[in-house]
């Protein structure tokens, strides 16, 4: 995986922060996983996590989880309607 975050820097010209990066695993074994973790130097990432603000989930998310970014689209699109737009 290094080898590959490499090849990744080199073709985009993009470096990944690994700081900021998390693994997230699925029917990997918690001693593999750990194993992954230590050598990639990367932490352990859990589900639901927001990626530009949108909840991602492996499951269907309540509506409570929802909630959050339906009101700031709800806010923005009262900020909208309330602006006198010109149409020329």
């Amino acid at each position: 995986m290094q080898q590959k975050f490499h090849q990744f820097t080199l073709v985009s010209g993009l470096q990944a922060n690994l700081s900021k990066s998390e693994a997230y695993f699925g029917g990997v074994p918690t001693e593999g996983r750990q194993q992954i973790l230590k050598l990639l130097g990367l932490s352990n990432g859990e589900l639901p996590f927001k990626y530009l603000g949108v909840p991602l989930s492996t499951k269907k998310l309540s509506v409570l989880q929802w909630q959050p970014l339906i009101d700031k689209m709800t806010a923005k699109i009262t900020s909208w309607n309330a602006k006198t737009l010109s149409y020329a």
